[in-house]
């Protein structure tokens, strides 16, 4: 490539050049000649009009100067009707006519605006006539003669160049307007003939751009010069020249030309002459083109003949590196075939295959084997990589990356993937790659070798699993359920999915242990896992996080519906079921919680499943609850189910639950406590309501250092205080407490009270 760049560039510039400088000296001799001919052509053409127009002017200022013309309009007035006056002033027109040769002789009465013709009096002008323009807008300038082309009516209407002049008496005041006229074809057919000659266009307007004469057209016409034309952007340059000519280049709108425009003082006029040279700068680019065509030309051959002798000769280099790579590579697979599947080499800097084998592993995919690095990245991942791992592996060994891990000192890379060759039967590799820097052509390359490690990893699972296993049930255990359900509600696709949260509690599964031992209750406890596994999907999480209390996520519902006939047909089935050699029957009480707008957590989903399942619990059992209203803090006066035959025995009055939060959050309560204090339940089951508020405040110091110390030790306390009633007077009650190894979100110890009313015992006996 190196080469046929060098040698390409020397043969393009020199012919480049070569061409570039003929075609500028040969432009340059063509405009020189041009500018000659214009010039000719412009001299020729004013010296012509000069000497048309000079002739006229000099007879029109002679006539308008001759004493007789003044007696005659002098004696107007008295002789209009007089056929003589008449015929005498035609015979003076017609002898100046004759005597000059000229189309028109004509006069112009300024006192009567009669018209007097060399044949006779012709018409009067009236005011209001367009075709008498001329004459009131030449009686009202200061300009003493003034040339105009209109038609003449004396001669057939045909177009002709009038020359006007004024008429003085002594006084200065104008008597009248005086002029010849001739056609205006003559001064045409010199302009054509010019044009004919010079190969020019030669054109006479007037100051406001209107064309008076040229070739083609007259003044009578009354064309705009500039309308249509290229040139309409040098107006100002037209028709501000001086008496000197102004020359000037154009190319505009796909046309070129040379201009010549001369101001013409006797007429008033600018001659205007174009040489349209479009065509012929148009012949020469053509010929700059196929010169051009043919440098390319030469080069493609140039191109051809030096590429089959390089690649002849790069050929047979290349058989010999692939020859001494391939055995090289041989003797590396021998040497590491039972640590690594392959070894591929990559060029990160010019992102491309690093060795003739990794490009013919490209080819074996179906790649182009000089494909770029990164487009053969993305082909390997969407073709042998399972698609869990394809964003994970193509941002790892991007070159991007590879490359700001070099910079950074990084030179190991190792990932662990699904891999298939099929697509189908997928085992585990691992890549570990090698970066470092080649000083031989300053580039930085990675090493890759690949490994089988499908037996290693299925091992990790294996204990992985085993690890993450209730040994009794084969569910997922406690820790697990949590991490896995954690894992499942933090990952961002579950944003847009719903999820039921469940808590499973076999009901009296204490009689069966307390009543037939812990082994028919392990036999319960197993196959009553087993039916709720079969019950549940694959991809759902079902756990056991205690004795007889199992968890379930059922992942992505559609309808709340659903949830229902779902969990209809759980309980059913399970009251339906013997259990265990002895054949129980049992039910079970289930609590729900919906995700994401019940809980996003895991503490979250399972305190509203709990409370739901609290609800199902002292509603009847065998049945399941939804959170909602009917399971709310509205029923906080509800019994954990777990310790109503302890608090049964003990209690002879009051019953409550709190936790340890600043002022004893209140979480449930019987309804004789309810009574003994007089607070309604709509506001003791208030989810803010505080249990200190119970207590009289001369009490509460005493009575939260007592709770504080038990809570520290964990055993059972006992302390005396006044109860306030909610109409205003104190209760004395004795209060007997103890904790219970749970906690209230996570983080806040329980304790169950049973108050005892001591209102009837004197008060010095306290």
């Amino acid at each position: 490539m190196r080469t046929n760049i060098l040698v390409c560039s020397i043969i393009f510039i020199g012919f480049f050049l070569t061409a570039v400088l003929s075609y500028r000296s040969n432009i340059g001799v063509f405009e020189k000649d041009i500018e000659q001919v214009s010039t000719l052509a412009t001299e020729g053409i004013y010296a012509q009009i000069e000497s048309i127009f000079s002739r006229p002017v000099s007879v029109s200022l002679t006539m308008a100067n001759d004493h007789l013309l003044k007696t005659f309009l002098s004696s107007e007035k008295r002789s209009l009707n007089n056929p003589e006056y008449v015929a005498k002033m035609r015979q003076y027109l017609d002898a100046y006519r004759r005597k000059y040769r000229y189309d028109s002789v004509f006069l112009v009465s300024a006192n009567t605006k009669r018209y007097y013709h060399f044949s006779g009096l012709n018409r009067t002008l009236e005011k209001n006539n367009p075709e008498n323009t001329w004459y009131y807008s030449f009686i009202q300038d200061n300009d003493e003669y003034s040339l105009n082309i209109d038609n003449d009516e004396a001669t057939d209407d045909s177009i002709t160049v009038f020359v006007n002049c004024k008429i003085r008496n002594a006084h200065g005041s104008v008597m009248g307007v005086v002029g010849v006229g001739f056609k205006v074809d003559s001064l045409q057919k010199l302009l054509h003939a010019y044009d004919e000659q010079f190969n020019v266009e030669a054109s006479l307007i007037n100051d406001r751009g209107i064309v008076e004469v040229s070739s083609v057209t007259n003044g009578h016409e009354n064309a705009d010069f500039f309308t249509g034309n290229p040139l309409s952007g040098f107006r100002e340059r037209i028709l501000g020249s001086s008496d000197d000519p102004e020359t000037f280049w154009y190319s505009l709108d796909g046309r070129d030309g040379y201009v010549i425009t001369q101001y013409i003082p006797t007429l008033k006029w600018h001659l205007v002459v174009e040489n349209d040279v479009s065509e012929i700068r148009n012949t020469f680019r053509r010929q700059l083109v196929m010169n051009l065509f043919i440098i390319v030309c030469v080069i493609v051959l140039v191109l051809f003949t030096i590429t089959r002798l390089i690649k002849k000769y790069h050929a047979q280099i290349v058989e010999l590196t692939v020859s001494q790579e391939t055995e090289y590579q041989q003797l590396l697979h021998k040497a590491t075939e039972k640590l690594y599947e392959n070894i591929d080499e990559m060029d990160i800097t010019r992102n491309r295959a690093g060795s003739e084998t990794t490009r013919r592993y490209f080819e074996k995919l179906g790649m182009d084997g000089n494909v770029s690095y990164d487009e053969a990245l993305k082909t390997i991942a969407r073709r042998q990589i399972k698609e869990e791992f394809i964003p994970g592996y193509l941002e790892m060994f991007k070159s991007e990356n590879i490359l700001e891990k070099y910079r950074n000192g990084i030179n190991n890379l190792s990932y662990d993937f699904l891999y298939s060759e099929d697509g189908k039967n997928y085992h585990w590799m691992r890549i570990n790659a090698q970066i470092f820097f080649w000083k031989s052509d300053q580039s930085v390359r990675m090493v890759v070798y690949r490994k089988n490690i499908d037996a290693e990893k299925r091992r990790e699972q294996g204990l992985l699993e085993e690890t993450q296993k209730d040994p009794m049930t084969s569910l997922f255990n406690k820790r697990a359920t949590e991490q896995l359900i954690t894992e499942c509600l933090e990952n961002p696709l579950s944003m847009n999915s719903k999820h039921a949260f469940l808590i499973l509690d076999i009901d009296h599964f204490k009689n069966i242990n307390d009543n037939y031992g812990h082994a028919i209750g392990d036999e319960v406890i197993t196959e009553f896992a087993s039916e709720l596994k079969s019950q549940f999907r694959n991809d759902d999480i079902v756990g056991r996080i205690g004795g007889d209390e199992f968890v379930v996520l059922l992942r992505d519902y559609d309808r709340l519906e659903t949830i229902r006939e779902k969990l209809d047909r759980l309980c059913t089935k399970f009251a339906r079921k013997n259990y265990g050699k002895k054949s129980f029957h049992i039910s079970t009480s289930i609590g729900a919680a919906l995700y994401p707008e019940q809980g996003a957590s895991y503490p979250e989903l399972y305190e509203k499943a709990d409370q739901a399942l609290y609800y199902s619990k002292t509603h009847g059992r065998g049945g399941f609850t939804i959170f909602g209203k009917e399971a709310s803090v509205v029923d906080a006066s509800r019994v954990d189910p777990r310790d109503l035959e302890t608090l049964l025995h003990n209690a002879t009055d009051g019953i409550a639950k709190f936790a340890c939060t600043d002022d004893f959050h209140l979480l449930y309560y019987n309804r004789k406590w309810a009574e003994l204090t007089g607070i309604p339940d709509s506001l003791l089951s208030s989810r803010s309501f505080r249990g200190l508020s119970l207590v009289h405040p001369e009490d509460r110091e005493k009575t939260r250092a007592v709770i504080s110390v038990a809570m520290e030790s964990k055993t059972p306390f006992t302390l005396y205080f006044r109860l306030k009633h909610h109409d205003g007077h104190a209760i004395p009650v004795r209060f007997n407490g103890w904790f219970v190894s749970e906690l209230y979100e996570n983080r806040n110890p329980v304790f169950y009270g049973i108050y005892t009313d001591l209102s009837h015992v004197a008060a010095t006996s306290l």
